[in-house]
């Protein structure tokens, strides 16, 4: 008996402290929910509820313009999106659309309601999504309601999208269902609903590459059927010419991480660093550690290939066994997020997947430090406070903590994934195969990138100025000595600027000043509100605003104004003499032509661009009586002639960008200006008609233009 007592004594003083322990997680785990769910309930939902916030009127507002019948085929210029955000009197300082046309479809139903009221149903439908996206991950994973509950509600990027209104929420909700009917064998459909993710957001269809190393006809075959119902939604909604620049002229920018400012810590992204270390830009990058652009060629590539390679390569061919195929496709996850190019905090709502299935293994295998690591870098990754703006050149490497949380968590899902199957066949000829197909891929890569950056940076050498403050600057105007043009600032939103002898003034105004225009010392503007109006300013007489106008352009003699009113989102000429006369002359341009830009030429005529039937873009000109004669200069756009009628400036599309082209009026031969794989557009001549200034988007980020000037005749 004594020895009985003595055996049992450390068993019982092993068991109670475990038993505390249990009590003391449960305590805690209810304390920290009940914490979490309080601040979802008195300050994530109130402030989703009450504001529009920033992402989601781009979609309703391309929704909208859908819904009342509008001409959509201009949604991705920032101005004109502005402009019509800015007559439905939505509440939200700058909006701008650069994602696939299909993602605007998934809010049509609601763009019958107000902004706001949409906001609210939408934020009901994403109540719906994380509840189905809970219920899933209970099948799937075993986990407990409560340590759900916990992993979403601790997701401060699920939060963040609740408030921006962002889709990341359906898209988790889509990810899990296609992973929860895959591994019920429902593989078609898996794959579908992974094809309707790539209309939301791209990436998803990199699941391509999974499913070939599976060696799944049935799911790669699913999502190539969900991908084209996408494709054809949006092309019937849409139409083919919209669709095409996106896949021509925004897509491209997208995939190397230019869409946006690529300079940018905020997203912490591995484009975002390398363009910060390696590339010099005059305003938004002045201080990299060297301007070597080669380099960034080379290593943005190879280190997305490290990343992504092994979440392929240890995903084992014909294993369907549930546990391995949870754990493949949330390392997959997981390195598509790291080698993601421009991911704001919402993207990160995605974790919840993966984190949930390693962290429902590890539970199983009862590894607690590893589940503890899990954790913890699931909360550095969602962690909302890291600074991104600690200095320049190396300190850029201080600014990216999310990345390195985001990096070690993905190489974590690699070691889980490998420990929990360590049969798993990485060599012979399949492997071999692999790596050569990856080893061209990186290649490619490579390859194009050094392609895009030939003669990309020379328009440094003729920047004008401004303030790193300036996203935009578009539309220039030589005035007196002076630049005048439009600029967008986060700050200020869009306002008239002047440039003049270094100087850089803003004018004030309630409105959105849109465009502006300069002849024979006075100066017209755009303002836009409920609806846009053109007001003369700078004068000692003035004249009464012109009211439905748009887009002004004064002759070079002061005698007339054209200026845009738009049907429908469809822009028609008309002129008005400034002679003191109230009257106005137009429309002088059919209705079947959706004018775009404009420049008065030699005696009463004028040449505009403009979208024909066929969705292209052509050159025309018009007399004031109403005479069109199409040009034979196809794929044109912003037309501006010289002061003295000989030469005419232009744009003009070719492999995705548009390029600087001059043409001479009186022999009519045409040459290219710029050549480079970027934007310059909107040019404007100077007096001596031999100097452009233009808006050139080099260096930046799509459409985020600057200005140069150039002496363009000897």
């Amino acid at each position: 008996m004594p020895s009985a007592i003595h055996t049992g004594t450390p068993t019982r003083a092993i068991l109670l402290p475990k038993k505390r322990f249990a009590q003391f997680l449960l305590v805690g785990e209810w304390v920290i929910l009940l914490a979490a769910f309080t601040y979802f309930g008195i300050r994530t939902l109130p402030r989703s509820w009450q504001k529009l916030n920033t992402d989601f009127p781009n979609y309703y507002l391309t929704a909208r313009l859908l819904h009342e019948g509008y001409d959509t085929n201009r949604i991705y210029e920032w101005i004109w999106v502005q402009r019509q955000k800015d007559h439905r009197q939505i509440d939200q300082p700058i909006v701008g659309f650069s994602l696939t046309p299909f993602s605007p479809l998934v809010v049509r139903p609601l763009a019958k309601w107000p902004a706001l009221t949409a906001k609210h149903v939408w934020l009901g439908l994403n109540a719906v999504f994380l509840c189905g996206t809970a219920l899933l991950l209970h099948s799937l994973t075993g986990l407990g309601w409560r340590r759900l509950a916990l992993l979403i509600l601790l997701c401060f990027p699920m939060h963040r999208n609740l408030l921006y209104g962002q889709y990341y929420i359906l898209l988790l909700f889509l990810l899990t269902a296609a992973l929860w009917l895959y591994i019920r064998d429902k593989r078609l459909s898996a794959g579908a609903l992974l094809g309707i993710g790539f209309g939301l957001k791209i990436f998803p269809v990199l699941f391509l590459l999974y499913f070939a190393r599976k060696r799944d006809l049935r799911a790669a075959g699913g999502l190539v059927l969900g991908s084209f119902a996408t494709i054809v939604a949006s092309i019937s909604a849409f139409g083919v010419p919209l669709n095409r620049l996106y896949v021509t002229q925004v897509l491209p920018w997208a995939l190397r991480g230019d869409a946006m400012d690529p300079y940018s810590l905020v997203s912490s992204s591995l484009s975002s660093l390398l363009h910060k270390l390696l590339i010099f830009e005059p305003e938004w990058n002045p201080h990299p550690i060297t301007h070597a652009p080669a380099l960034f060629a080379v290593l943005h590539p190879l280190l997305q290939l490290l990343i992504i390679s092994p979440a392929i390569l240890y995903s084992t061919p014909g294993d369907m066994r549930p546990r391995q195929l949870r754990l493949e496709w949330a390392a997959f996850l997981v390195g598509l997020l790291a080698i993601s190019t421009l991911p704001a905090s919402y993207h990160f709502t995605l974790l919840i997947l993966p984190v949930a299935v390693m962290g429902a293994a590890l539970i199983e295998d009862r590894n607690w430090r590893s589940l503890a690591m899990l954790l913890l870098l699931y909360l550095g990754v969602c962690y909302p406070g890291w600074r991104n703006n600690i200095g320049d050149g190396w300190y850029a490497l201080l600014s990216v903590p999310r990345l390195y949380f985001l990096l070690a968590l993905c190489g974590f899902s690699y070691v889980v994934l490998g420990a929990h199957n360590p049969g798993c066949d990485t060599a012979g000829k399949d492997r071999r195969m692999w790596v050569v197909a990856l080893a061209c891929a990186l290649l490619f890569a490579v390859g194009t990138t050094l392609r895009h950056q030939q003669g990309l940076f020379d328009n440094y050498q003729w920047r004008l100025p401004t303030s790193a403050e300036v996203l935009i600057a578009t539309g220039p105007t030589a005035a007196n000595g002076s630049v005048l043009f439009t600029a967008l600032s986060a700050a200020a939103g869009y306002r008239s600027g002047q440039l003049s002898e270094g100087h850089l003034l803003f004018r004030d105004s309630t409105s959105d000043q849109l465009a502006q225009t300069w002849g024979a010392g006075e100066q017209w503007v755009e303002e836009s509100d409920r609806q846009s109006q053109i007001v003369h300013v700078d004068s000692d007489h003035v004249l009464p605003a012109l009211h439905e106008a748009e887009s002004p352009v004064a002759s070079p003699d002061g005698k007339w104004l054209g200026f845009l009113r738009p049907e429908h989102g469809r822009g028609h000429i008309w002129l008005k003499a400034l002679d003191g006369s109230n009257g106005e002359i137009g429309p002088i341009t059919p209705v079947e032509l959706n004018v775009l830009e404009m420049s008065f030429g030699t005696g009463d005529s004028l040449i505009f661009s403009a979208l024909a039937p066929d969705g292209v873009a052509h050159l025309f000109t018009v007399e004031h009586s109403g005479n069109v004669r199409k040009l034979a200069i196809d794929q044109a756009r912003y037309p501006s002639v010289s002061p003295d009628g000989r030469w005419l400036a232009y744009s003009r599309l070719a492999g995705g960008v548009w390029n600087l082209w001059l043409a001479d009026m009186r022999t009519g031969k045409s040459q290219r200006l710029t050549q480079a794989e970027c934007n310059d557009i909107t040019p404007a001549w100077e007096t001596d008609s031999k100097t452009l200034i233009y808006a050139s988007d080099c260096g930046r980020g799509l459409w985020f233009t600057a200005l140069c000037r150039r002496r363009v005749i000897p």
